[in-house]
This record gives structure tokens, C-alpha cells and sequence, in this order.
């Protein structure tokens, strides 16, 4: 009898614990405002309490004195710094609310969908090219650049079978593609490169009021509009067949909710730059902690985001403190916030379990066999042509003999070599990726190895003093190797959705990125020269180095195609390759070490370069180049084209001045991808 009742007061009980956790988990966003508001409000006493202890407080709020030093510091450049953080931190999480809800894609918000790097990118032009008489039009130019990148990346991933992935995808190659813009104007206009990179990294830095009265009013028309339209956005959330059939009028609402989302980001964008993350990990950790009606949300978002970053922006001031060293506020948002994405990743169910329809027959675009014979006959042609022959901005100019003939000849071979064996092998890096993550997606600076690599170097270079580049080789191979081996960790439960690496591969690179901008920050005199590396530039190399790298880049892949044949097993799933008598994991690794050690070499030569090692193994694999060996020919004729082309054009593009070779490989490597998008839909 006692078992019996014993087993009766059981589901009680747990219905009672469940009871309790599930009111404590609905509790947690209030408890996770609440603390962040206290801390708030101590930040803003600590600020305080200086004036407090000589009952100057009210003074210093309201009226400082006239000849005090500290309460003018205080009343003009600390309290509306601590105003512009709540008013920015609200402003962009209540604009990520917004976004995630229309689009039903936890990964939504203004730095993920091109929205920040649209805007950063207009002001960025409209500061260094528009006459002062245009001033006023400064925000509109921001807000038609949000909305411009915002409606690429929906057009780009409307109608797919996998909108959620898609607007990812779409998201990060418009902000490659605008980033890039943004970096040739900044490496064009060097007298104003430092302070456009401060405001560029998110900086709260304060010198009155007048930014909070610029941010304030256009705030709270944004968070009217939004809060009066939760019930249409209730609505959307249910998808747009439910709210058609319940009388919403879908487009209309998704246009004018996004409309101001992206409004107000222009304007938080236009006083106190990118602040990245906050968009994006306030709204998703209040939607993982229970929240699900959008008027709930939106207004827990606004007072989270708000106070989330303000506790942030303190920490960034007392690192300045006791640095001497300005962080961008942005950068160090970013740090904290690009975690997130993992841990949603984790939360949210989002990927699919099969291979994306990149892998459809339909795709395939030119024959193999001539795209071969092309891509040969296009490199030899094209060393030819790019030795011998430049633009200098009117007509095509040939090296004949001269004085200086073997200097420049030199020079262009450097360049010219640098360039070739750095697509090949960023072009094998990234078909060893795809191939063992199952993933056409990927690569080596999606996947965080370049940017990991970078990274490593820079700091070898600029806290370490680093000087000799063999050094700084291998540091950026260490780095590019701890950063795949991250990865994988962070993986490798998900290996029956190869777009977790992918995902995962973001947010580190997002992660190692904000470590880049605040390195930079403290880089001094050596930024622009850092710069223009981390663009991608073939002006620094040496024929020494290039040999060194071309050897390496040989011997590793003839280690590759020697065992072509794991490989192949390896890219048909880890239960195929295990039942095939394939050691996987032992296997994964030793190529992926591969894949990093090539990443790295890369680019210690020309610095991280984006998008060829995804373009080139991507358009080898849909053009039929299918086993292993022939992918890996395939991937290297075509990333060696790609870079000797984006080389010349670098050079010639722009006479006299010069462009760095990465960025308009990037350029290309968008132009691609638009085109194949837009091309599937």
C-alpha cells in the first residue's frame, strides 16, 4: 500500500517541481533585467559617488560649477556616456527583437543581415566624399544603406527551402561585400583612417549631449511604432499563410516593421558607430528564457539591451583606465555577444539534418572538360599577360627592355606568384574542409582559420614584438590550428548537420574579428599598414617567401591526393566511412590540420583573403569535378586564376594607386555568389 501511494504522490510531485521550474524559467527574463538594471543603476552611483561624498551630486547632474573641472567631465562627458549606452543598447536590441520575429530566424539581426555593414558603409562614404552643405541628409544616406543591404539579403534568401540558413548565408556575403567597400575608401583616405576605424568599431566616447538628443527622439517614434504593431507581429510570428488567412496583410507589416527596425539602427549606427551582437543575443537569450509574445519581448529587449549595454561600456571604461589604451565599446560587444550564436545554435532547432540543395545536378553550369582546357590556357595566358603587360589609366602599356625592366619584372613576379599559390592553396584548404565536413558551404575564412591566424600574428607583431616572418609563420599556424580544433569541439555533436559547422564557424569568426579591431586599436602608428594586410595585399611579399610557400603548398598537395581515396569515403558520412573500415576522427583531423597549415600559410603571404577558398572548390564541384583528386585539380587551376586576375586588376584597377589584392577577390567572390543566388531562386 505504502509502494502504491508512494507511487501515486510521485507524478504529484514531479507535476509540482515541473510546476515551479516552468513559473522560475518565465520568471528569468524579469530576474534577468532586474539584475542588470541594478547593476545599472550602481554604475551610475559609483560615477556619482564622488560628488555625492561633497554634496555636489544635484550639481553634478544638473548644474556643474562653472570652474570644477569634475563635475564639467561628469555632466558632459561621462553621464551621456552612460545615457548614449543605455540609449543605443535598447535601440538595437528592440530593432533585433523586431527582426527575429519578422523573419522567424533567431540568428536575425542588424549585424548578421548586412543591416550595420549597409549602414557603416553609406556613412562611411557619405564622411569621407559628401560636401558639408549635405550634412543634414547624413542619416537619410545611413538609413537608405540599411535598407538597400537588408533587401539584397531578403531577395537573396526569399522562396528558399531553407529561408533560416539562407538568410545567413545571404547576410554574410553582403557584409564581405560592403566591409570590402568600406575598406577601400578608408585605404583612399589615410589622413582620416583612424578616427573613421574608431567610429567604425562602435565608440560611446561622449563631448556633450548632443548625440543622446540626436538618438532620444527618433528612439522613442521607433519604439511607438513597434510596441502599437506587437499584435501584427504576434501575428507574422505564426507565418505568413496563418496571418494571411487571419486577415494580416503580410507584406505590408513585414515592410514597415522592418522598415523602422532598420531605422532605428541607422540612427544608433550614425552617433556612436557598429556596435555589434546586442541586436542579436538580447533578443534570442530572452526568447531561450521563456519569452514568447511579442509585446513582451519588445519591451524586455529595450530595457535588457539597454542596461546590458551600459554594464558593458563600464567594463570597456575601466580596461581604458587602466590601459591608457581606447577599446571600441563595439568590439568588446561584439566579444561578449558573439557567444551567443553558439549557444542558440545549441537552444534552437534550426538546421536540417541533410545536405543543403547546393548539391542538385541542375547547377552544374559549364562542362568540366571545358572549363579544364579554360582555366589551363586562362593561366598561362594570363602569367603572360599579367608580367608584361599593366594600365596606366588610359592605354595597355607592354614591358619592353629599359633600364629598370628586371626590377619591375621582379616585382610583378613576386606579386604575381604571391598570388597564384596563395589561391592554390586557400583553393585546397577549402576542399578539404568541404569535404570532410560535408559542407560546400565552408571554408577556411568562414570557418574562423583565417581570421584565427591573423589574429595570432597580429598580436605576435604588434604585443610581442615579432619581427622575423618565419616566426610569425609559425604562430599563424598554431593560431589557424587551435582555432579548427575549437570548431570541431564545438561540433562535433552535430556531425548529422554539416551546417553546424558552418554556423559555429561564424560566430568564432565573429568572435576572433572583435578581438582584431580592439588589437588594432593598439596598434598605433602601424594601423594602416595592418590594414591594408588584413585586406589582402601582395605588396609586401618577397620571392623567398613566395618559394617557401609555393613548397609548401606542392608537398601538402601531393600528401592530399595520395590518399584521395579516405578522403572520398570521408565525404560520405562518418557511418560510411566507419563501416568502410575508415578511422574517422583520427582521419578528420590530420586533414583538417592540413587545411589549417595551408590557411596560414596563405596568409602570412598576402594576409586573410575571403571567399576564395569557398568560390574556388564551390564552382570546381558544381562545374562536375566529383572524386576527390579531381576536385582538388579543379579547386587550384580555378583559386589560381581567380587571384592572378584580382592581382592584375589590384594593380592596374585604380593607376597610380593600388588596391588590395584581397579585396577585389573578395569583390569577385560576392559578385559570384550574388549571381548564383539569384540565379537558383
Amino acid at each position: 500500500m505504502s509502494g502504491q501511494k508512494s507511487r501515486e504522490a510521485n507524478p504529484a510531485m514531479t507535476r509540482a517541481i515541473n510546476s515551479d521550474m516552468n513559473r522560475f524559467f518565465h520568471r528569468g527574463p524579469a530576474i534577468l533585467c532586474l539584475v542588470l538594471a541594478i547593476c545599472s543603476v550602481a554604475i551610475l552611483i559609483n560615477d556619482l559617488w564622488p560628488f555625492l561624498q561633497n554634496g555636489a551630486g544635484m550639481n553634478a547632474l544638473f548644474h556643474p560649477g562653472e570652474t570644477d573641472f569634475d563635475q564639467i567631465l561628469f555632466h558632459f562627458s561621462t553621464l551621456p556616456r552612460i545615457a548614449m549606452a543605455f540609449i543605443c543598447g535598447a535601440g538595437l536590441a528592440l530593432a533585433g527583437a523586431a527582426i527575429q520575429t519578422v523573419l522567424r530566424n533567431p540568428l536575425a539581426s542588424p549585424t548578421t543581415l548586412g543591416v550595420g555593414a549597409g549602414v557603416e558603409f553609406a556613412l562611411t562614404v557619405f564622411l569621407l566624399l559628401a560636401p558639408a552643405a549635405l550634412a543634414p541628409f547624413k542619416e537619410a544616406a545611413a538609413l537608405a544603406g540599411g535598407m538597400i543591404a537588408l533587401g539584397a539579403v531578403y531577395l537573396i534568401a526569399s522562396r528558399r527551402a531553407n529561408a533560416t540558413l539562407w538568410l545567413i548565408l545571404a547576410g554574410m556575403i553582403i557584409n564581405l561585400m560592403l566591409q570590402s567597400g568600406t575598406q577601400i575608401f578608408l585605404l583612399f583616405n589615410e589622413q582620416y583612417l583612424q578616427s573613421v576605424f574608431m567610429w567604425g568599431a562602435g565608440d560611446l566616447a561622449q563631448n556633450g549631449w548632443d548625440s543622446t538628443q540626436f538618438v532620444l527622439p527618433r528612439l522613442l517614434v521607433g519604439v511607438a511604432v513597434v510596441l502599437l504593431l506587437s499584435r501584427p507581429l504576434d501575428l507574422l510570428a505564426l507565418g505568413d499563410d496563418t496571418a494571411s488567412s487571419l486577415g494580416a496583410r503580410v507584406t505590408i507589416l513585414r515592410l514597415l516593421i522592418l522598415g523602422f527596425a532598420v531605422f532605428i539602427t541607422a540612427s544608433v549606427i550614425s552617433a556612436a558607430g557598429l556596435i555589434g551582437f546586442i541586436g542579436l543575443a538580447v533578443p534570442a537569450a530572452l526568447r531561450i528564457a521563456g519569452l514568447t509574445r511579442s509585446r513582451d519581448l519588445m519591451i524586455y529587449s529595450l530595457l535588457t539591451g539597454g542596461c546590458a549595454l551600459l554594464c558593458i561600456d563600464f567594463l570597456v571604461r575601466q580596461m581604458n583606465g587602466l590601459g591608457g589604451d581606447i577599446v571600441p565599446t563595439g568590439a568588446a560587444t561584439a566579444l561578449i555577444g558573439a557567444p551567443f550564436i553558439i549557444l542558440i545554435l545549441r537552444k534552437a532547432r534550426i538546421m536540417p539534418g541533410q545536405q543543403s540543395e547546393d548539391h542538385h545536378p541542375d547547377q552544374q553550369i559549364v562542362s568540366k572538360n571545358v572549363l579544364s582546357l579554360v582555366l589551363v590556357l586562362g593561366l598561362v595566358t594570363g602569367l603572360g599577360l599579367s608580367l608584361f603587360v599593366s594600365f596606366n589609366g588610359h592605354d595597355f602599356v607592354l614591358l619592353t627592355g629599359g633600364e629598370s625592366f628586371h626590377d619591375i619584372l621582379l616585382q610583378r613576379s613576386e606579386r604575381t606568384f604571391a598570388a597564384i599559390i596563395c589561391g592554390a592553396a586557400l583553393a585546397v584548404s577549402g576542399t578539404l574542409i568541404q569535404r570532410v565536413g560535408r559542407n560546400p558551404l565552408a571554408s577556411p575564412e568562414i570557418t574562423g582559420v583565417s581570421s584565427a591566424t591573423a589574429l595570432a600574428m597580429i598580436i605576435a607583431l604588434v604585443f610581442f614584438g615579432f619581427g622575423q616572418r618565419a616566426d610569425l609563420m609559425f604562430v599563424g599556424a598554431v593560431g589557424g590550428i587551435i582555432s579548427l580544433i575549437i570548431l570541431l569541439l564545438l561540433c562535433r555533436k552535430f556531425t548529422h548537420a554539416p551546417h553546424y559547422l558552418l554556423l559555429n564557424g561564424l560566430a568564432l569568426t565573429a568572435i576572433l574579428g572583435a578581438i582584431v579591431r580592439i588589437a588594432l586599436t593598439r596598434s598605433g602608428t602601424q594601423t594602416s599598414m595592418l590594414i591594408s594586410w588584413l585586406a589582402g595585399t601582395t605588396y609586401f611579399t618577397r620571392m623567398d617567401e613566395v618559394l617557401i610557400v609555393a613548397g609548401v603548398t606542392v608537398a601538402l598537395l601531393i600528401v592530399v591526393i595520395a590518399v584521395r581515396r579516405p578522403l572520398e569515403l570521408a565525404s560520405f558520412g562518418n557511418d560510411q566511412a566507419t563501416s568502410l573500415g575508415l578511422g574517422i576522427s583520427g582521419f578528420q583531423f590530420f586533414i583538417m590540420l592540413l587545411a589549417a597549415i595551408l590557411a596560414a600559410s596563405a596568409t602570412l603571404l598576402v594576409g586573410p583573403l575571403s571567399f576564395v577558398g569557398l568560390m574556388a572548390p564551390h564552382l570546381a564541384r558544381i562545374a562536375g569535378y566529383r572524386l576527390a583528386g579531381g576536385h582538388l585539380l579543379g579547386a587550384v587551376l580555378i583559386g589560381a586564376n581567380v587571384m592572378m586576375v584580382a592581382e592584375w586588376m589590384a594593380r592596374n584597377l585604380l593607376y597610380p594607386q593600388q588596391l588590395p589584392t584581397g579585396l577585389i577577390a573578395a569583390l569577385i567572390g560576392t559578385a559570384y555568389f550574388l549571381f548564383l543566388a539569384i540565379r537558383k531562386r
